[in-house]
């Protein structure tokens, strides 16, 4: 064992055998009210089953009666009544002249004090400046050498704050590995500071009030309820509530953030259902296409396999009795072994099955011991009869959709997606939340290879992957440079010897492709494409689409609610202090201490802030939905883009970027290497350098 554990597991045997102690000398009186409160819990379980069960008259539990073991509180009311006389005494001294007088006077008192005390340390704070900024004000050369100042201060830190740091961080990692020991000190402590009175008296109470209807006796439950809180108020500093507040303020409103992240991506769900099959995004430069359909691409992955469950759990219930664990684990052993890869093969899989079923008509062999005569291998919906094979074809091709496991995205551009499958061995489950707590490496969309698309003439023709496109999500970006408009594709020939975009059929195959990726009459397959303008698509394919023009794209805006004044602090801070730094820079190339320290609390401040915009910042794109013959009839749609979806390393903006990267590498300057103007008109010679159509044409 490491010299460290050792060290932590004294520290955890010591602090183990201190709140020991504590509960023993120090917080007694919660051990002895824990014992009444499970006594009060006990008693009125017993008075609810007896009243239930009409036992006639019962005497009441002690719950309705106050505490043995903590007793009153001289200065709070025991009744309603001293209660109301209680308030009316505090509001005639909270408004009485005298009592408003004395608190002026206090006041004053306060505001003396301060205002001394800012003038006494006025002039030192002014010489200080003064100082500094003489002593920061001298250039110097001396490229990332540290001051002396700072070299000790970060000698003090290597010596004491970075150890501690280390031996904490590590104690907290030692805990997070034995769960059961901090679990043992948290129920403990909620023992010390009566936590666990309080909330087994609020059960006692519960059974009571639900037989009695007892409104009386609430103001005494409060009355117990503010004295059992006394630890609490006594053995906690205003420190430590004001820490408790905020991180309970930040739990709050980070839930409430997701929370409505998540009410955003429901109704971008919803947006996307109402597109058809295939949908173009349009818009000028930099108006976000790609990151759209990217968008859109993740959330009808993640819907595919939604669906899919969704028509396994309609199977499930149309012979609810079948061993359908058997039928799966089957069905995936054929996957691994390569005997099922497509929905093609699934369905000659199911057939099979079906032909030695008819042949043997031995259940135990094709149907797992399903016991036919029992329960039935039909089913009626009031609109047409399923036999058992038919139901298991459908079943299968669902379930081949939702276990497979690997990407449903095939695109032209590398997309990455986070979703996990966790897997018992039973019945797998997927995580899709686009909003964890901890970002996972996922894996990456497949490559589109243009040819599994194309029923007519190949670019490859001995390409194996010919026809084994059946469903999944297509992300097509640049479509209108892949496919051509009607104008570009004018002096292309259909009957030439090479495809082309006129003998390929691609427009075939995206008026038919559904037929191959329907599954119980949904279809698994949606294409999604984006061009700068949709003319630059050929209408024969675009009049299929929804074109999705996007006119404006949003400024960031927050999630987290009850964030303004720390992200104004944050944005004060971080702009008072670049300025600075800047000036400093020009002048200095050392390291001062107080540049170190103003930049380690700045530095702080602003990734904090980025974390939180980049964990519940969104975006707003106003978009306008028509039909792909362009009649003129738009829609206004609003589609959120969250940050912590759409750029969490998705994708690539310029993924078409390696291909002038090449060039680039291939030359031999740069643009330091261009030629200058001369002066502020061109001459003849400069004219002539810019290789210009239209300058050539002048001089031709």
């Amino acid at each position: 064992m490491k010299q460290r554990q050792v060290h932590y597991w004294i520290l955890s045997i010591t602090f183990s055998l201190a709140s020991v102690a504590a509960s023993f000398f120090v917080f007694p009186k919660a051990f002895y009210r824990c014992g009444e409160a499970l006594t009060d819990l006990w008693q009125s379980i017993v008075y609810y089953f007896l009243f239930v069960i009409g036992a006639g008259e019962q005497p009441l539990p002690s719950v309705t009666q106050y505490s043995n073991v903590l007793g009153l509180w001289f200065w709070l009311p025991e009744t309603w009544e001293e209660f109301q006389a209680f308030v009316d005494t505090y509001c005639t001294l909270l408004f009485n002249a005298e009592n408003w007088n004395y608190f002026m006077y206090l006041f004053g008192l306060w505001v003396e004090r301060i205002s001394q005390g800012l003038l006494l340390a006025l002039p030192v704070l002014l010489i200080l400046y003064v100082v500094a900024v003489r002593i920061y004000k001298m250039p110097n050369n001396d490229y990332d050498r540290d001051t002396k100042p700072l070299q000790v201060f970060k000698l003090v830190s290597r010596r004491v704050y970075e150890p501690i740091k280390r031996f904490v961080l590590g104690f907290v990692a030692f805990l997070r590995e034995r769960g059961w020991l901090w679990k043992l000190w948290v129920g403990l402590w909620a023992i010390n500071m009566n936590l666990v009175s309080i909330i087994v008296g609020f059960f006692a109470f519960y059974f009571y009030f639900a037989v009695s209807c007892d409104m009386g006796n609430l103001f005494l439950q409060i009355f117990k309820l503010i004295v059992d809180m006394q630890f609490l108020f006594i053995y906690i500093p205003l420190v430590g509530w004001l820490a408790i507040c905020y991180l309970g303020l930040d739990l709050f409103r980070k839930r409430v953030g997701g929370k409505r992240l998540r009410h955003m991506e429901a109704r971008n769900c919803g947006f996307i259902n109402e597109l058809p099959i295939v949908t173009m995004a349009c818009g000028s430069m930099g108006k976000k296409k790609t990151t759209l359909i990217t968008d859109m691409t993740l959330s009808q992955e993640v819907m595919f396999r939604q669906k899919a469950q969704e028509i396994i759990r309609d199977c499930d219930m149309k012979f609810p009795f079948f061993p359908w664990i058997c039928f799966e684990l089957e069905l995936r052993c054929c996957m691994e072994y390569g005997i099922v890869y497509n929905l093609a093969t699934v369905r000659a899989w199911v057939q099979k099955k079906r032909q030695r079923f008819e042949k043997h008509h031995n259940a135990d062999w094709q149907l797992y011991g399903y016991d036919c005569d029992k329960h039935s291998v039909t089913f009626r919906d009031s609109l047409q009869e399923y036999d058992l094979f038919a139901v298991l074809e459908t079943y299968a091709l669902a379930y081949f959709v939702y276990v497979v496991e690997s990407s449903l995205i095939v695109s032209n551009f590398a997309i990455r997606t986070d979703h996990m499958q966790i897997d018992e061995g039973n019945f797998p489950l997927w995580y899709a939340d686009f909003f964890p707590k901890r970002l996972t490496e996922g894996r990456f969309s497949k490559i589109l290879d243009f040819d599994v698309l194309r029923l007519g003439k190949h670019l490859v023709e001995d390409n194996p992957k010919i026809g084994s496109f059946e469903f999944g999500v297509l992300a097509i970006s640049e479509i209108g440079k892949e496919r051509g408009n009607n104008l570009e594709l004018k002096e292309m020939k259909k009957g030439t010897l090479e495809a082309n975009q006129k003998n390929d059929l691609f427009n075939s195959w995206l008026k038919m492709c559904r037929h191959s990726a329907t599954i119980d009459h949904f279809p698994f397959i949606k294409v999604f494409t984006d061009e700068q303008r949709p003319e630059s698509w050929g209408a024969d394919a675009r009049d299929l689409c929804d074109i999705l023009q996007i006119v404006s794209s949003g400024e960031q805006e927050l999630a987290l609610p009850f964030y303004t004044i720390e992200e104004m602090v944050s944005e004060w801070t971080f702009e008072k202090f670049i300025g600075l730094y800047y000036e400093l820079r020009h002048l200095r190339g050392d390291n001062t201490l107080l540049m170190h320290l103003l930049k380690t609390v700045t530095a702080f401040l602003w990734r904090r802030n980025l974390r939180l915009h980049n964990q519940f910042g969104y975006s707003i794109l106003h978009i306008e939905k028509e039909r792909g013959i362009m009649d003129g009839r738009a829609e206004k749609k609003k589609y959120y883009l969250m940050n912590r979806k759409i750029y969490a390393r998705r994708f690539s903006t310029d993924c078409f970027s390696d291909y002038f990267g090449e060039l680039a590498k291939q030359s031999k300057v740069g643009l330091q290497d261009y030629i200058a103007y001369a002066g502020e008109k061109a001459t003849v010679a400069e004219l002539k350098e810019q290789n210009s159509y239209f300058i050539n044409s002048l001089y031709q």
